[in-house]
């Protein structure tokens, strides 16, 4: 396991440095009212784990984008190796690892109640925010679509009518050429009848790492969005408010660490006699360890933040979606629609290998279009029982098309030293070409649910919801071909591939085996273990594939019926304090690979089932001290079954399941009003995770695709054992001018594993050991809020951390590593009027 960090001290300083302020009069806490069970109420009074952060909250903390949402929420995390419209979410232990940009999150998206399917627009609504919700726990009854970790729902702002026409501008530059601004203007066009609000954001910055090769630099961003929201009062019971949004972004994307784990000692007299000679050796300089091309990054005299990147190109996402809620409030029911529909496109250029060879270069691209529609109806039924019921529908079409440029650069030939397994590879990687991957999945999903609030006493709830889900998963289209570098097509894997294997080529052996391990080879022929099927492989080396050909593998259909739901008990012991238990079960709906793969596969091996998640949980939300003080906390256990997640093999990748695993945890949030211009917050996580059920493939063994490790026992990604937030907001000078404010936050992640395989069988540096995360912001505001300057920085320490790992060694000869963002600083001014 990793060495424990002692920087969680400073966490520790900092909230003791709040608890020995000065105790004096102070104000209330500020109630959050939150939309989290399709109705308003206080985040106080809902029986969920939910964290609920009004504009101004986010304000404070200097909310730019989804990835600073963890800052003061337990057992989450926000990771963007992709970029800041690309994040990942972490709830609870429960995470996604899949990078294939048509698999679904377990963490649902919702702007404005209209669910966010693909993953790569989950940043693109991050602008003009009225509040946040992170909803921790499987959504299995009234949400869109189903999710077995969580929901975020962002609610942007909206016009209300009647009110006067107001005005909003925030400008911000900062280091590394950052620029930014957000604009609103909102009023009345028809008076008493109908508002609109206009609402702009702008983000550019110049990049974090700096391109040693001459080029520019990488983790650039550009960022546009513009946002049109109307509030149509139709009548006294009728109201219809449309918000149509488009967001792009265009800058070069992220850049990769290439960490080489080619040990060159491993056949110290091979790969020094091939040293000497030259031939087909790469002679730049190395540390001992090298990559399957020869590069060295440790040994190039580089920065944490340089690189010398021959590939990255923009990242470009656009996404325009139109969200549509109509709503009639009656004397005892209230109906409600909401329709949305969107269209994203998304690709990018990769330097996939974070080296300036050609060894592994990917240009993603996948376009999307999706439609939902949501009918409900809420109210009482009788004096004592509410109720919500409603349908879902929803439809999405993802047209992929990834490219995969494999050893453009040739191998090194110290890789027969480094991986002895390789040897027989390397005539195939001479001259591979690109893979070429088109894939087209629809999923249409019909629900009915219903959730029903039973106050059998004025003090005791039971809440009982029920959700049945028919999904439907069609794999439309399906072609996996190699082409040359210069595009000339070689022939077609999938259809096409008629040998049985399911691997790009079948390497030089003798009976399945390289012919650099004669070990091996003689130890099987006396065991007996070489088959005739294994004989016949030293007839069949070379590409598997067959012509080529644009046809298309079997069409799949999926087809899933699912029940859902949740049952819950709650007690308000007094006006301070509720308690709660709960039972919920919640899945994600299964997916067709979108990974590589080499031969045209059944059913059950094309298709990764759904995974379920059954949470029991019990807690309590609490004021105290006359509403200055609040407390929430949980315990929860979680039974995980089939989870999905994609597991690196080679040069392939594929969408699995895990058997079953167990995830046992606690939380709490602590908020107190010190004095009338001091508040201090903690949040505290506690997390046990573990693999009951695993076997994955050992990429140790690159001659046997059958040889799988078990994997029980082992903790889950991106799961720490503790995490940790705090903040203090301190008013430090009042004036009959203004106020000059402090906010001081920080954020603790214990070591944690980014691979299922965690330290085994090669997998010990895909992880990140403890680290802490300093934050703060120094602001003066006009005595009446119409102006405010404020000077802030983020990752105050420029803590070194990485967020993705991903273990290419079997492949490539490298661990891949991607990085958090170093420290930023900045200057905002704001005026409202």
């Amino acid at each position: 396991m990793f060495k424990n960090k002692t920087k969680a001290r400073g966490l520790v300083l900092l909230s003791a440095g709040a608890i020995f302020a000065p105790m004096v009069s102070a104000q209330q806490l500020e109630e959050v009212i939150v939309t989290a069970q399709k109705q308003s109420a206080s985040t106080q009074d809902t029986p969920l784990a939910i964290t609920g952060m009004t504009d101004s909250q986010l304000e404070k903390f200097g909310f730019a984008n989804a990835n600073d949402i963890s800052a003061q929420v337990p057992n989450m995390q926000v990771s963007g190796p992709y970029g800041d419209i690309q994040p990942i979410f972490s709830i609870r232990g429960v995470s996604m690892s899949d990078y294939s940009s048509n698999q679904t999150s377990p963490i649902g998206v919702y702007a404005d109640e209209a669910y966010m399917g693909a993953v790569y627009t989950h940043g693109m609504n991050f602008f003009d925010v009225a509040r946040l919700e992170v909803l921790r726990g499987p959504q299995g009854t009234l949400y869109g679509k189903n999710t077995t970790g969580g929901a975020i729902n962002i609610i942007t702002k909206s016009p209300v009518v009647g009110d006067d026409t107001a005005f909003n501008i925030q400008l911000g530059a900062g280091n590394y050429g950052l620029t930014k601004g957000d604009l609103g203007v909102q009023g009345d066009i028809v008076d008493d009848k109908l508002a609109a609000r206009l609402a702009y954001s702008f983000t550019r910055s110049d990049g974090t790492w700096e391109n040693k090769s001459g080029g520019p630099d990488l983790n650039q961003t550009d960022f546009n969005a513009i946002r049109l929201t109307l509030n149509w009062m139709i009548n006294d019971r009728w109201s219809f408010t449309p918000k149509i949004t488009h967001g792009q972004n265009d800058a070069l994307g992220n850049a990769i660490r290439n960490e080489p784990r080619g040990d060159l000692s491993n056949n110290a007299a091979l790969t020094s006699t091939l040293s000497a000679l030259g031939v087909g050796v790469n002679n730049k300089e190395n540390n001992g360890f090298i990559d399957n091309t020869g590069y060295s990054r440790p040994a190039r005299g580089l920065g944490y933040w340089e690189i010398e990147d021959n590939f990255t190109g923009p990242l470009i996402v656009s996404n325009t979606n139109f969200v549509g809620k109509l709503e009639y409030v009656g004397d005892r029911y209230t109906f409600t629609s909401n329709t949305a529909f969107g269209v994203s496109d998304y690709s990018q250029l990769q330097n996939t290998d974070g080296s300036p060879e050609e060894l592994l270069e990917i240009d993603w691209s996948v376009n999307t279009k999706s439609f939902s529609q949501d009918f409900r109806i809420s109210g009482p039924i009788s004096d004592s029982i509410d109720v919500i019921a409603g349908a879902y529908y929803a439809i999405e079409d993802m047209d992929m098309h990834n490219k995969y440029y494999i050893y453009d650069t040739p191998p090194d030939l110290r890789v027969a030293g480094t991986y002895p397994g390789a040897t027989g590879f390397y005539p195939y990687l001479l001259d591979f070409g690109y893979i070429d991957q088109k894939m087209d999945t629809e999923k249409t999903s019909y629900a009915l649910y219903s959730q029903f609030r039973w106050n059998v006493t004025a003090k005791l709830g039971v809440d009982i919801g029920l959700r049945y889900t028919y999904d439907i998963i069609d794999l439309a289209y399906l072609n996996i071909s190699r082409f040359s570098y210069d595009g000339d097509p070689r022939g077609t894997w999938t259809p096409g591939n008629t040998t049985g294997r399911d691997e790009p080529f079948i390497h030089l052996n003798v009976g399945g085996q390289s012919i650099l391990e004669p070990g091996v080879l003689i130890s099987d022929l006396l065991s007996g273990n070489l088959t005739l099927d294994d004989l016949l492989l030293t007839a069949q080396t070379g590409y598997t594939h067959g012509e080529y050909t644009t046809d298309s593998a079997p069409n799949y259909r999926a087809k899933e019926k699912e029940w859902t739901g949740k049952i819950g008990i709650d007690y308000a012991a007094n006006e301070n304090l509720m308690m709660y238990a709960s039972y919920s079960r919640g899945y994600r709906s299964g997916n067709f690979n979108g990974g590589i793969y080499y031969e045209a596969r059944d059913f059950e091996n094309a298709y990764a089932a759904p995974e379920f998640l059954d949470a029991y949980e019990i807690g309590f939300k609490s004021d105290f001290y006359d509403k200055r003080g609040r407390l929430n906390a949980a315990l929860f256990f979680y039974d995980y079954t089939d989870q999905q997640f994609i597991n690196v093999v080679g040069v392939s990748n594929f969408l699995e399941n895990a058997g079953g695993s167990q995830i046992a945890g606690a939380e709490a949030e602590f908020t107190f009003a010190i004095s009338e211009s001091v508040i201090f917050n903690l949040g505290l996580g506690v997390l046990e995770t573990e693999y009951t059920e695993l076997s994955l493939s050992n990429t140790e063994t690159l001659n046997d695709p059958d040889d799988r490790v078990d994997l029980s026992g082992n903790e889950l990604i991106s799961a720490p054992k503790i995490s940790a937030n705090t903040s203090l907001d301190i008013d430090l000078l009042t004036t009959d001018l203004g106020i000059l404010s402090l906010n001081v936050n920080a954020n603790y992640q214990d070591s944690q594993w980014y691979s299922a395989y965690n330290d085994k069988n090669g997998y010990g540096n895909i992880g990140q050991d403890a680290y802490v995360l300093y934050n703060g912001r120094l602001t003066w505001s006009g005595i009446y809020t119409d102006y405010s300057v404020s000077v802030w920085g983020k990752n105050l320490m420029d803590e070194r951390y990485d967020v993705f790992a991903i273990n290419l060694q079997s492949g490539f000869g490298y661990d891949l590593f991607t990085q958090g963002a170093p420290r930023t600083f900045g200057v905002d001014v704001s005026y409202n009027f």
